[in-house]
């Protein structure tokens, strides 16, 4: 009941950004969990680069990258790393912002870990602090599509 009175307690702003997130986080899930990642990426629109592009708003990504913290810690399911760095970039594109989503991978003893990481441009939105030590070994980048005005993208804030 307390987490449902702070949750009340959020400007509205925050209220609708991690809502988007939640649906966000779900919409992935369920993509990367029926779908191979290279169809799904195609469904997302999003292609292997090592850059976004859009502009770069450092306050804008933050608050996307708490707004997915948030709801990440409070969807029914597991939102792990990879799941919210891909809504984040969703979320960023969405906004007509700059957004990379970085794969890397760490030998821990004996086993292999894998993490994904996004940024704006150089700010991290999420899962940064956590990727240190980890080797990037594939960027992905959210692609505005052309025929859409930009407008589109701009909405919600």
């Amino acid at each position: 009941m307390a987490k449902l009175r702070r949750f009340a307690a959020l400007p509205m702003a925050e209220k609708s950004r991690t809502v988007e997130a939640a649906f966000y986080l779900l919409i992935v899930r369920i993509a990367f969990g029926l779908l191979p990642l290279p169809r799904a990426l195609r469904f997302f629109g999003i292609a292997q680069s090592e850059t976004g592009h859009g502009r770069i708003a450092a306050a804008e990504a933050e608050l996307i990258g708490r707004a997915i913290g948030r709801a990440a810690g409070h969807v029914p399911f597991r939102a792990v790393c990879l799941q919210q760095a891909f809504a984040a970039l969703l979320m960023l594109r969405r906004r007509g912002l700059a957004a990379t989503v970085h794969l890397g991978l760490i030998r821990e003893d004996s086993e292999l870990k894998a993490h994904a990481w996004s940024h704006c441009g150089e700010v991290p939105v999420t899962g940064v602090a956590a990727a240190r030590g980890f080797a990037p070994i594939a960027a992905f980048a959210g692609r505005i599509n052309p025929g859409c005005r930009a407008s589109a993208y701009s909405s919600g804030g």
